[in-house]
Order: structure tokens, then sequence, then C-alpha cells
């Protein structure tokens, strides 16, 4: 289901649309919570988690149809130990009389608010990347993000206008609408926390430019992904392969450590990547960051928001999976809804009930506020260079 922003921002009924599963025994969540997968601190690591909600941006329909694949198919994340406790937040304290207070006196006094998921979400009191010396916004208007992400994007362009003198402008492409929500062509960018990152190239710097072996500036790039990496706190990244065997060779070639390589760019059991493959990402990396305070604050902030208008309520479902007995007179009954609403939320022509089919029930009333709070998880780090026999640190071979 697809959703707008109105002229003030506001997302609307159409879809802010938060799902759960009913079956006939309990109830589950149809989608994990906004919680942070743990992933591993240094090799070997310890069990990470899967990531979910890997979306990324796309260029026309079989891109979109690959992306999808990857946000619904990531898989489940195995059991391990808690990541670090969340730092205090900004609006821990603040009551809800005056969260409102602030929000109507001014938009941005709660900060950067990221709504929803990266693909169904919105954005409030955005900061715009703008063009400074080191980086230029290809498309100014479409470059709003979380204060997180901005800074993380500053951080790592900084490492590398640091190690490499003369680094031309990183060219930066879309993050997220002012207000977030749909941004054509992408299906994510919706909620400031998803940024398109053009390559380094040899010669003279360019957007959107398939990247190959003979023009692509491998040491640059890779001083930039790892930054990202082990700067940033980074969901994920998308580089296609080809481009992947580049980073990799020249990462090898510098004597990064082949255990944390094979984290970064294979994964480990149920672990994905950090770096992953996507079609139509030979041209532009994408990267997804996590924005622990902005997204908290949709939770923290979630009543005065209501409160304000700033949100308006939307439609929720329950996913119910039928069983033997079922019909759509009872599912009305069990759910307090009318027998047309289940049929019109299934696009259903018949009062046939089918088992084991999973139906969607029209629940009224806003989507409820984020569970849980996001919590980060560690980064992923290489190891300590090894010791020297003569208890000097190793020599570090670095980029051009």
């Amino acid at each position: 289901m697809r959703r707008r922003i109105g002229e003030a921002g506001w997302i609307t009924t159409a879809a802010y649309v938060i799902v759960a599963t009913a079956c006939a025994t309990h109830n589950q969540p149809s989608e994990p919570a906004p919680v942070a997968a743990a992933r591993p601190t240094a090799a070997p690591p310890r069990a990470p988690l899967a990531v979910k909600d890997a979306g990324a941006e796309v260029r026309n329909d079989a891109v979109a149809d690959a992306e999808v694949l990857v946000e619904d198919h990531a898989p489940p994340p195995p059991p391990v130990a808690s990541p670090t406790p969340p730092k205090p937040h900004p609006l821990d304290g603040l009551t809800e009389a005056e969260m409102v207070a602030k929000l109507r006196a001014d938009e941005a006094a709660l900060g950067s608010i990221s709504l929803g998921a990266t693909n169904a979400g919105g954005l409030i009191g955005g900061v715009q990347m703008q063009s400074e010396p080191g980086w230029t916004a290809v498309n100014p208007g479409q470059s709003w993000g979380t204060r997180e992400t901005i800074d993380s994007l500053k951080r790592a362009i900084a490492a590398v206008l640091a190690k490499h003198p003369n680094t031309p402008a990183l060219r930066i492409g879309d993050i997220s609408a002012k207000n977030g929500g749909p941004l054509s062509p992408h299906r994510s960018h919706q909620s400031g926390r998803d940024v398109d990152l053009g390559y380094y190239y040899l010669g003279k710097s360019t957007w959107y430019r398939r990247a190959t072996r003979a023009n692509l500036d491998v040491a640059r790039t890779w001083t930039l992904v790892k930054a990202l990496i082990t700067t940033t706190d980074v969901e994920m990244i998308l580089i296609d392969v080809s481009i992947q065997r580049l980073l990799r060779e020249h990462a090898e070639q510098l004597g990064e450590d082949a255990t944390w390589l094979d984290l970064v760019f294979k994964g480990r059991g149920r672990q994905p990547p950090m770096i992953r493959h996507v079609r139509g990402h030979a041209t532009h990396l994408h990267v997804r960051f996590y924005s622990p305070i902005a997204q908290n604050s949709a939770r923290l902030a979630y009543a005065a928001l209501i409160k304000t208008g700033r949100i308006r309520p939307a439609l929720a479902f329950i996913k119910h999976r039928a069983r033997r007995g079922d019909t759509l007179a009872k599912l009305a009954k069990r759910y307090g809804v009318t027998m047309k609403a289940i049929k019109t939320a299934n696009k259903m022509h018949r009062n046939l009930i089918r088992e084991k089919r999973v139906y969607l029930i029209p629940k009224k009333g806003g989507p409820p506020p984020p569970p849980r709070a996001v919590a980060v998880p560690p980064r992923l780090l290489p190891p300590p260079a090894a010791p020297r026999t003569d208890g000097r640190s190793s020599p570090v071979k670095t980029a051009p």
C-alpha cells in the first residue's frame, strides 16, 4: 500500500501501516520490531544477528523486485548477547505536554525524528546535506536526513580527505525529501537514513558513472567504505559484486585481516555481510545508517506527534492465517469489523475463506508507537594489528 506526504509533511492515512500476525494459537509480528541486530566488533566475533529491512533505491522495476527480495527474505536473527545499552536520550524526562508545547512552537524543537520504516516512513526536523569542500550534493532538494545520518556522512568523507590529499569532491545523491515519504524512483529513502553515494573515480569526478577496474579510484573508495563501517553506525552497504571484488583485492594488498574481510564481504552463517550485492549499484553505492536518537524520538514523541496533528492516524492491519472452520462471518465477528471491510482489504470477490491463507484484517486507529528502543549494535571493527617481536607495532600499509 502506497501513501503520500501532504503539503504540511503529514503522514496520511494511506500507509503508515503496522501489521501484526494473528495465528490460531498465538499472535506474532509479521515484521521484527525496529531493534538493531547485534553484529560482531572484531574478528573472530561473537555470534551476530541478521539485519532486516535491507531495501534500497531503484531505477526500474527489475531492480525494485531484486531489492524487495533482499528486504523480505532476510534470515531470522539467532540469539546473541544484548548490544551495548543505549545512551541517555535528549527527550528523556520530557512530559507529553512539554513535547506538545515544543512542537507547537517549533516543529524542529525535538530534533530529527525518523518515522517508520525506510520504505514506509517519514522525516521530521531533517538536516540538509549542502555542498561543501569535499562533497557535492547532486540534488539538494532531496538531500535531507537525520542529524545522525548527516554527521556520519561528514565523518566518513573527512577520513578520506585526511588520508588522501587533493581528493576531488564526492558526489552525494538522494537521501530523503524534506519531510521524508515516497521519493521517486526509490522504494526506500523515506525516513532520512538511506544515502546514495558516488564512487571515487580516477581523473574527473562525476556522478552515476559505471565503475570499472579502469576508472575506479579503489584506494579512496576503500577508505570511504572502511570509514563508514568502522566509524559510523552503518546498517548495510549495497555495492555491485564487480566493485566488491576490486575493493577486497585492494584491502588484501593493504594487509587487512582476512577474517574481518570475510565478515564484511561474505558474512557468516545466518549473518549477512555488511556489504551486499543488489543490481544497479555499479554506478553508486547505497548506505543505510542507524539513527538511534531520531528513531527513538519517534517512539518517545509519538503521542505528542499525534496530538499536534503532525502524524495523521492511519489504518492498521492484523494478519490472520486462516484455519479449518474459519468463515468470513466468524473473522468479522472475532475482530469486530465488517465482512465488506475484510473483502476490500484482501480484494476478495467471494466470501470464501481458504485454509492456511493469510488475510489482512483492517483495524481502526493509528499505529502504535515503536514497542522497544532502537539499540545500535557494536561496530564491525577489524582486530588490532599483531605486535612485532621487537615490541613495536607492526607497520600499517596505507593507500597512496
